[in-house]
């Protein structure tokens, strides 16, 4: 599972000494496949803004939907590309499509950490 790395980076206490802007933008097809739901309010205690994604929700659901990378670029806000960073974990074309906006956005690609 990709969120593994993800829940070790947030849970060692990654940037909790600095003043530094985190969002996690989770995406999976529903609720039922979206893992550490229980840790979501410690992680939001420790900075972290989480974006769920759902991309096969049920009509109860009030969140984003549709794809974790179209959900990213509608939200995407980088002021200072230079001294941003992106950790990407998951579907290769996922990925892929984030960095390419993310570069074309002029943040370095070896400021992109990807599993691929």
């Amino acid at each position: 599972m990709c969120g593994s790395p993800i829940r070790s980076l947030i849970e060692s206490g990654f940037g909790e000494n600095e003043k530094i802007d985190v969002s996690l933008f989770y995406g999976v097809r529903n609720l039922q496949r979206m893992a550490y739901q229980e840790r979501f309010s410690d992680w939001e205690s420790r900075g972290i803004k989480i974006i769920p994604v759902l991309s096969r929700p049920d009509e109860q659901w009030t969140g984003q939907r549709g794809y974790v990378q179209n959900a990213f670029s509608r939200a995407k806000k980088i002021i200072n590309p230079s001294s941003t960073g992106a950790i990407l974990c998951g579907h290769k074309q996922m990925t892929e499509e984030i960095t390419r906006s993310l570069v074309a956005d002029g943040m370095p690609k070896d400021q992109i950490l990807t599993n691929f």
